[in-house]
């Protein structure tokens, strides 16, 4: 989570050098377009076996790079992206779709992603759109969350409103509206948590409310922290939901299990 946090310092760079190109390649050819990469319907298509880096406005790209990616950009467009190593972007709006063999760091306005990833996910934005099988482990934050990823070794979320279907196997923490206000007047949808997939191995949850639509299959103990208790639709298989009245305390105060999340 500090990570995802951490690459949104690089959007003052991103909007600093909006305008300016800099491609970094893994030999001395920076300018030239290199063999094997062409442009078609304004997208960059790559097939290469380096690293590739790029800082400038609105960067849309296809096609293959075998070592890692680095943007620094307005916008970004990633059709079917194939990149076998690390990710690490931060940017304006975000589309990605494709497939990361390391680990994935991205940082944006809105981001739209659907990409398998083969190692960590860490994801902050104003607001996510997430699919994908994830095979390491995934934190995000965003205001608005929607997520019908396969997580395999656990996720960890923070929104304003979350709604999460697919599945979670390994631990899962969320936290909604993590700190209460005394005085502010909340919309309907403030720390709204939306349960509609596989939670297999259940987990930690404090918010304001949480809704178990009928799709969603929990597997062991969830343990729900909220101003009311938990509203079940009939068909949900609920397993062992623990509700504790969250009592008008902040999460990081009703359970250590939120203090460092």
């Amino acid at each position: 989570m500090r990570k995802a946090l951490a690459m949104t310092a690089a959007l003052v760079a991103a909007t600093a050098t909006a305008g300016c190109v800099i491609v970094v390649g893994d030999d001395d050819d920076h300018i030239k377009m290199r063999h094997g990469e062409h442009s078609l319907d304004g997208y960059l298509t790559l097939d290469r076996n380096g690293d590739y880096s790029r800082i400038g406005g609105d960067i849309n790209l296809r096609g293959r790079i075998g070592g890692d990616l680095n943007l620094v950009a307005g916008d970004v467009d990633a059709d079917q992206l194939v990149v076998e190593g690390e990710v690490s972007i931060a940017a304006g709006d975000i589309d990605y779709t494709g497939r990361v063999g390391g680990e994935a760091s991205v940082a944006g306005g809105d981001i739209d992603w659907d990409a398998d990833v083969g190692g960590e996910l860490n994801l902050a934005a104003g607001s996510l759109d997430v699919a994908g099988r994830i095979t390491g482990p995934a934190s995000m934050a965003a205001a608005n969350v929607r997520s019908t990823a396969e997580y395999e070794r656990g996720l960890e979320v923070h929104g304003n409103e979350v709604h999460l279907a697919g599945s979670v196997s390994g631990p899962l923490t969320i936290v909604s509206v993590g700190e209460i206000r005394p005085r502010r007047n909340y919309d309907d949808e403030d720390g709204r948590v939306v349960l509609a997939g596989a939670i297999n191995d259940g987990g930690d949850v404090c918010s304001r409310s949480v809704t178990v639509l009928s799709s969603a299959r929990i597997s062991g103990t969830l343990r729900v922290w909220a101003d009311s208790e938990p509203h079940v639709e009939a068909g949900a298989q609920a397993g062992n939901i623990v509700f504790v009245p969250r009592d008008s305390r902040d999460c990081d105060d009703v359970d250590r299990v939120f203090d460092d999340s």
